[in-house]
């Protein structure tokens, strides 16, 4: 199966932890908030640093856990 997994690069780092989306536009949005940290506290919004996110295709075995 085609499937999507989110890239999170913390300071240089890549997490391990593995997350598959079955639908592109769920793992961009995902990708989008997590590298921009993008969060309304008192209507002012946190910017993210050193932190990147983006997806990648990657074929997968059809029993793979998505989070879409």
């Amino acid at each position: 199966m085609m499937a999507f997994l989110l890239v999170v690069i913390v300071e240089g780092e890549q997490l391990q932890q593995k997350w598959f989306f079955k639908n592109i536009i769920r793992c961009n949005t995902f990708a989008y908030y997590i590298s921009t940290g993008k969060m309304a506290i008192n209507n002012t919004y946190r910017i993210q640093t050193d932190v990147t996110a983006y997806c990648i295709p990657q074929t997968v075995p059809t029993n793979t856990k998505t989070w879409d």
